[in-house]
């Protein structure tokens, strides 16, 4: 179980940088010149943000039990 536990601690944290390193947004508006402008929802923020932590959170708890 433990083994699995740090296979989705990788796998949430590759995902989290995945998005940060190559600017994944969620939101389109029209600039009104031709152009869009992309951005990130709260709530997209939000869950990637609670991702990092949830999986920061899990890493130190597998760290503290050995």
């Amino acid at each position: 179980m433990k083994e699995q536990a740090q296979n989705l601690i990788k796998a949430t944290l590759a995902l989290v940088a995945y998005i940060q390193e190559n600017h994944v947004y969620d939101k389109l508006a029209d600039g009104g010149c031709g152009l869009y402008d992309t951005y990130r929802s709260d709530p997209f923020d939000e869950a990637i943000n609670n991702a990092r932590a949830a999986a920061q959170e899990m890493e130190q708890a597998l760290a503290g039990a050995d």
